[in-house]
């Protein structure tokens, strides 16, 4: 069975994020190490079938680096660009290792409204009657969004270098609905 997971600022090649999150990537002491821990991390959870949002921010190095990272990567990539994703998602090879790239995204998943940016949003399409924003971008710092049915999928949030959709739904469901 296909499995859905979501991930956000992997920042890969990004010496200075180590010191950054150090909670999160202390243990690596090297860009490439940090890498290949989360290439490795990755694949322990994603099959080739499966698909992955990327919320934004994912690496810091040129395209052609990049690609070659991505294409290790197993399952399917959609990409919702993050602020750092700016000038390579301008690279037609960089653009070839997603299924699609979008600003901002919207889906109905297992009858759950979902929207996805790599910005946190204080007030997003449907989140009064329910629906649910996905974002990176803080690193794990609050938004004060938190008791909102809001989540920063973001590695440095989470923990983990991809979380599964479902688990995230969970965790936010019982959340507060934003009444505007």
């Amino acid at each position: 069975m296909t499995k859905v997971f979501v991930t956000s600022d992997l920042h890969f090649g990004h010496t200075n994020v180590i010191e950054y999150c150090p909670e999160t990537r202390g243990m690596f002491s090297s860009a490439e190490e940090m890498n290949e821990g989360m290439i490795e991390a990755w694949n322990k959870e994603v099959s080739n079938d499966d698909t992955v949002y990327i919320l934004g921010d994912v690496a810091f190095m040129p395209a052609s680096n990049a690609c070659m990272i991505l294409a290790r990567l197993n399952g399917k990539k959609i990409l919702i660009e993050g602020n750092h994703d700016y000038r390579m998602v301008r690279d037609r090879m960089f653009r070839s290792c997603f299924q699609d790239i979008y600003k901002m995204y919207e889906f109905v998943y297992q009858k759950q409204k979902i929207v996805m940016c790599h910005y946190p949003l204080a007030a997003w399409n449907q989140s009064h009657r329910g629906s649910i924003m996905l974002h990176g971008h803080l690193h794990g710092k609050p938004s004060g969004l938190e008791h909102f049915r809001i989540k920063d999928v973001g590695y440095d949030s989470t923990g983990k270098v991809v979380s599964l959709l479902d688990d995230i739904i969970a965790e936010v469901s019982n959340n507060e609905i934003i009444m505007r």
